[in-house]
């Protein structure tokens, strides 16, 4: 899954860390070869081809050729502007959402047929007000601001934070369509409702152009990931959108071939042949608007290239890892990802191929029913999470591909989510090591206090095409069934379902109903916040990634306090220090488990030259093949 927002996600600020790459290659600009079919081979295929609908890491790679953002990254997460000439932060204000009173209106609550109460309203939420009901029922009434009535806010004065972005002129989408103001907002409109609008109406309060190239972002209380988080969200021609503020050109989720509707974006590529669950064929744009002249923080080879070198983009959905390894050795696709670990170690030790690791953005994580008895006791689940067997999985499952998840954060992400990582590690990790007979002492306790019997019936569930993830389920799913002292705790059984498959019922707003456990991987970024707000946050029930309508009000608290308001947006030590608490009260609730952090791979033929990885599978290829704020450029030699 690619769950959170923008550039790699994630979320917060800073980045600028020690690039992330292993063993980097570079290329001389004098070498590239010019032209070609780059060849890759994904595991899935797209779910759709309408970003604001997809929570598909495999699809937003599709996603990176086409579309481009206000800002992007190099690998160790810098920003940079991009479709944006410039950006700047003009105004902060130290006001709480409860300055938006006097514009909110009051809006019922209602319940769906399995029990899920909702506030009842068509139009998108952007502020709700902090004293509506913790518990509501059907009937209730909550006050809510709607992105009707946040232009009279900011028209008034009331907003967290402002920036703004002046856009390059000149900049053409591929229908011929000259980007402007207006396009970057009607483009953001089109996240009202989507699957990602609870990554973005957390923080955003509208978007308004001024002119035909400044834009302005405004946010709803400062926050010191709002750059990161918002703007990074793609930007799409008039053809799809629409005007701002009238009604979308193209519905959204129709932004795809089999409705009818080319994806259209600023990219440097564009779709040229689909063939649904088999491949796509991206066909380089001759006249890519980039230049390394129009920005001033390149710094690179006057000869470096202003776009991809390849001409084509071929990228073959193959769903077996083994047959993904198969086309790479016959030579009939030039990289792929997602193999086994067995299958990259193999690659690792032979000459003909290249494996090209880095520090991922990625972790494995198991989220628990919270919701349903007996896994509302977070005890309980503090308990399981000692039965999980991180070394071994990291040794013997991943072979040392993956790492074991002592913390909650990754190092990738460390310079901004911790005062120190080492430290932090030390602390915390005691709640993560695999202690049986300490889980079975808590599982004894909470069995007394809370009345349960064992052993407990549970099915843990995950995608059955990563063989890895199969083989870490059923070792957990073993380590939870054996006897501690004569006792058996649980009676775990394993269900495995084809990757969409699952994600799509992951998705249902009845899944955490079911009692079930899930397994999946998440796809996060550079800044800390989204490696808890992802699977956490209530905002994200039923889009990705909380499945099971966690909802933890000391955790909300703890992380609205790290990434919102004057005091940590100003001083990023405070900041640091706010995200220690996050990550102790995340194992502390042990809502998810975390399992194993994620070193992003491809493998690539030796005609290959200058492969790197993006540390997020979400842009392995876009990357690769032209990335000046790294000078990393893909060509092919043969």
């Amino acid at each position: 899954m690619a769950g959170c927002s923008g550039i790699g996600g994630g979320g917060g600020g800073g980045g600028g860390g020690i690039d992330p790459v292993q063993d980097r290659v570079t290329v001389d600009p004098a070498d590239i070869q010019e032209g070609g079919t780059f060849r890759a081979a994904l595991g899935s295929g797209v779910d759709t081809f309408d970003p604001p609908e997809s929570s598909s890491a495999n699809s937003s790679v599709h996603h990176n050729l086409l579309y481009e953002t206000m800002i992007t990254t190099d690998a160790s997460g810098t920003i940079y502007p991009w479709l944006a000439e410039s950006y700047e932060q003009t105004e902060v204000q130290d006001i709480q959402r409860t300055a938006y009173t006097d514009y909110m209106k009051e809006v019922s609550y209602a319940e769906t047929d399995d029990g899920t109460v909702f506030i009842d309203t068509d139009q998108q939420i952007v502020v709700e007000h902090p004293d509506n009901p913790s518990d509501p029922s059907a009937g209730d009434t909550a006050q809510v601001m709607t992105v009707e009535e946040a232009p009279d806010a900011i028209a008034d004065g009331t907003f967290g934070m402002e920036y703004e972005f002046q856009l390059h002129e000149g900049i053409n989408f591929v229908n011929g369509e000259e980007l402007t103001a207006d396009n970057v907002v009607a483009s953001y409109q089109r996240l009202r409702g989507s699957a990602l609008s609870g990554q973005v109406f957390d923080s955003l309060l509208d978007v308004q152009s001024d002119g035909d190239y400044t834009v302005r972002l405004y946010a709803q209380i400062p926050d010191a990931a709002f750059v990161r988080e918002i703007a990074g969200f793609s930007i799409y021609p008039t053809e799809i959108t629409g005007a701002p503020d009238e009604p979308q050109n193209v519905p959204l989720g129709g932004m795809d071939p089999r409705e009818e509707h080319e994806p259209l974006g600023t990219g440097p590529f564009r779709l040229t042949d689909y063939e649904n669950e088999n491949y796509a064929t991206y066909t380089k744009v001759d006249d890519y608007w980039f230049d390394t002249e129009m920005k001033d923080w390149f710094d690179g080879s006057s000869e470096f290239p202003n776009g991809p070198v390849v001409d084509k983009v071929d990228i073959a959905v193959i769903s077996s890892p083994s047959s993904r390894a198969a086309a790479l050795q016959e030579g009939e696709v030039d990289m792929a990802r997602g193999l086994s670990s067995s299958t990259l170690t193999n690659f690792q030790e032979s000459e003909e191929f290249r494996t090209a690791p880095t520090a991922g953005a990625g972790y494995l994580f198991m989220q628990f029913p919270v919701t349903q008895g007996p896994w509302q006791n977070a005890k309980l689940r503090r308990a399981v999470n000692k039965l999980i067997p991180r070394p071994s999985i990291s040794n013997n499952i991943f072979q040392g591909w993956e790492n074991p998840a002592w913390v909650p954060l990754p190092p990738l992400a460390a310079a901004t989510g911790t005062t120190d990582y080492e430290e932090l590690t030390e602390d915390l990790k005691p709640y993560n090591t695999y202690e049986q007979e300490e889980a079975a002492t808590m599982l004894d306790e909470v069995g007394e206090e809370a009345g349960i019997e064992y052993p407990i019936e549970v099915t843990i569930e995950t995608n059955s095409d990563n063989k890895d993830r199969v083989r870490v389920v059923e070792l957990i799913a073993q380590s939870m069934n054996q006897e501690i002292d004569g006792t058996q705790y649980f009676d775990v059984s394993v269900n495995t379902k084809e990757f969409l498959t699952f994600v799509s019922q992951l998705l249902t707003e009845n899944y955490y109903n079911k009692g079930k456990i899930a397994v999946i991987g998440l796809s996060g970024g550079f800044g800390p916040h989204g490696y808890a707000k992802s699977i956490h946050s209530p905002e994200n029930f039923a889009q990705c990634c909380n499945f099971q309508n966690i909802d933890i009000e000391r955790l909300n608290e703890a992380m609205r306090n790290a990434r919102y308001g004057v005091d940590v947006a100003e001083d990023k030590e405070l900041r640091r220090e706010r995200y220690n608490d996050v990550w102790e009260i995340v194992l502390e609730e042990n809502a998810n488990s975390y399992i194993t952090h994620s070193t992003t791979v491809g493998v690539v033929g030796t005609e290959v030259k200058g492969f790197n990885s993006y540390p997020s599978v979400q842009d392995i290829v876009g990357y690769a093949l032209h990335n000046p704020a790294d000078e990393q450029i893909t060509y092919l030699d043969r």
